[in-house]
């Protein structure tokens, strides 16, 4: 998708107002899928629901433990007990509802971002956006279609440190970036064991729905709870980490969709019957001229490291929550060379979820915007699927499509 006509024809219609709210409107917020991290959300929500003027009205989870707890957790922060709804039409028949945060596993969320917008409501929905090509696509088209705020939840966006990292990119001081590197780690099998596997019963749920279209098979609560280590329904490491990483590229690089992927993945140290990969690389070229590698492992944790390598130095973030930090390594003899090492400082930080808040009612596109979880879901697939193939992947930019073969059209920048 070109990107002028993306921003023009998409996110100004993201832009528009779905309904004028007042200062004294309530906002009215459902969430769907509260397990762990949809509990992180509604915390995050609840920090900011009193200064937003906004309320959580309904929770919605298949499993009876999981609504139950949500609700209770609505209670004793509001003092107001929420709707609790077993099923997504039931949530979207809620006729005060104006907007939905959608915290359900991987393979549901194009699906039902695509239902809530089509429903008039606003979604904050958690990364990847989707994981599947024609969904995503789907709920890309239903989404330009609408007036309706889509906030996703690649939180970084929102900490002002990307912003700072662009600001100094675009100045021209780093000289040509050709590559940028991103290491990501952990020590621990990661999504798994997860003690919930042990306390669901089928009678608790609804197994078909959880499937949300994919193949019938046996209720295996293991795949319930830990489906990020299952390809069908999950691309791992992709869905989870790459797309926080990627995002964050996208943004400084202003460079959306690559133009060819390679990578490789395997079980190397957790042979506990996961599919997707705990050791993975993959590298992407852009058309602006510059690869992009990533790399993550579970079996070491070494501190994560962000580098981007320009020919007059070097940015550099070493740790998750340090701050980026500009230097002349690297710069060789060249006069241009960084001379001072520079602490960037955040620009504009917010709460991600304050944001999301914050632009329903302003009605302006949010940090996280559709064309980035657009590009963070299309970098996801075609990295899972260059590992599962051994295939070089190219993004045809016209047709919107992964193909195995070189696409003319899209060739680097001559920038």
């Amino acid at each position: 998708m070109r990107r002028r006509n993306f921003v023009i024809g998409g996110l100004a219609a993201v832009a528009s107002a779905r309904r004028a709210l007042g200062a004294n409107d309530r906002l009215r917020v459902g969430l769907i899928g509260p397990g762990t991290q949809g509990q992180n959300l509604l915390r995050s929500f609840q920090q900011f629901a009193a200064q937003s003027n906004a309320e959580l009205v309904a929770v919605c989870d298949l499993w009876t433990r999981r609504r139950d707890q949500a609700a209770a957790q609505v209670k004793a922060a509001s003092g107001r007990e929420p709707r609790k709804l077993q099923r997504f039409d039931e949530l979207m028949s809620v006729k005060e509802l104006d907007a939905l945060i959608i915290a359900t596993p991987d393979h549901s969320h194009a699906r039902l971002l695509t239902q809530a917008v089509k429903a008039g409501k606003d979604v904050y929905c958690e990364k990847p956006m989707g994981n599947v090509l024609a969904e995503v696509k789907d709920a890309v088209r239903v989404v330009r279609a609408s007036r309706q705020v889509v906030q996703l939840g690649t939180q970084g966006l929102s900490k002002g440190d990307y912003q700072a990292v662009a600001q100094l990119v675009r100045s021209g001081r780093l000289g040509k970036i050709s590559r940028v590197t991103h290491d990501g780690s952990f020590n621990g099998p990661r999504w798994s064991p997860l003690p919930a596997v042990k306390e669901i019963r089928e009678a608790d749920t609804d197994w078909k729905a959880w499937l949300m279209g994919r193949p019938t098979r046996r209720f295996d609560p293991r795949l319930y709870f830990e489906f990020r280590l299952y390809r069908e329904f999950s691309n791992g490491i992709c869905d989870q980490w790459l797309t926080h990483a990627i995002a964050a590229v996208h943004h400084i690089m202003d460079d959306y969709f690559p133009v060819s992927v390679v990578a490789q993945g395997a079980v190397l140290v957790y042979p506990d019957g996961r599919e997707n990969p705990d050791t993975f690389h993959a590298s992407f070229l852009f058309p602006k001229g510059f690869l992009f590698d990533y790399s993550a492992q579970f079996g070491n944790d070494y501190t994560p490291t962000t580098r981007y390598f320009g020919q007059n130095g070097t940015v550099e973030r070493v740790g998750e929550q340090s701050p980026y930090v500009a230097r002349g390594l690297g710069g060789g003899t060249r006069p241009e060379r960084l001379k001072e090492e520079v602490t960037l400082k955040p620009v504009d930080p917010v709460h991600h979820m304050k944001n999301w808040l914050d632009c329903l009612r302003s009605r302006k596109p949010p940090n996280a915007d559709l064309r980035s979880g657009y590009a963070h879901s299309v970098a996801s697939i075609m990295a899972a699927q260059a590992e599962r193939t051994g295939k070089r992947l190219y993004w045809d930019p016209r047709r919107e499509e992964i193909v195995d073969r070189p696409v003319p059209a899209a060739g680097l920048s001559r920038r």
